[in-house]
């Protein structure tokens, strides 16, 4: 059986291979903290606004080439998919999201991070139109965009017991 912290090196080994692999020089500790507190903070406004109902500024968090994978949900491969998922979502009035993170990192070089942790997720049942609520985990990968701020470009989620 595969553990959730191996799970996660294969899903940041295969970032890195995506990416092209790492080849700037590595960062300090330092620098590493710096960046993991950035990223934790950039999930905290995003698990935050999530009550705003505002579909676009949920995937304002994506790149543009972002893939999103929802348990029950079509995977969506662009911020655009992100965002009419968000509004189908957010069209249940019972729907409401709450996430964070338990562990992050970043890579060597910095140029990458990455979240695994909680997630929160209430909806109404689509049978029985019931409010159901549902505990789940997550992996998140990151990278910085052109203006600096980090955004996510692999975003998994699965339901827990």
């Amino acid at each position: 059986m595969i553990n959730n912290r191996m799970l996660l090196i294969a899903v940041a080994a295969g970032a890195v291979f995506i990416a092209g692999g790492v080849s700037a020089a590595p960062i300090s500790k330092a620098e590493s903290a710096k960046l993991i507190a950035a990223v934790k903070a950039t999930e905290a406004r995003w698990s935050s606004e999530t009550k705003s109902k505002d579909p676009a500024k949920f995937a304002s968090y994506y790149t543009d080439d972002a893939t999103v994978m929802n348990p029950g949900s079509a995977v969506t491969h662009t911020r655009a998919g992100a965002e009419a998922a968000m509004k189908q979502a957010y069209a249940d009035p019972n729907f409401s999201l709450s996430f964070g993170p338990d562990e992050a990192g970043v890579s060597p070089d910095g140029a990458m991070a990455w979240t695994q942790g909680h997630c929160v997720v209430t909806q109404s049942d689509p049978g029985t139109h019931a409010k159901v609520t549902q505990n789940c985990s997550y992996v998140t990968l990151y990278r910085k965009d052109a203006s600096g701020a980090w955004k996510s470009f692999q975003d998994i989620s699965t339901p827990t017991p």
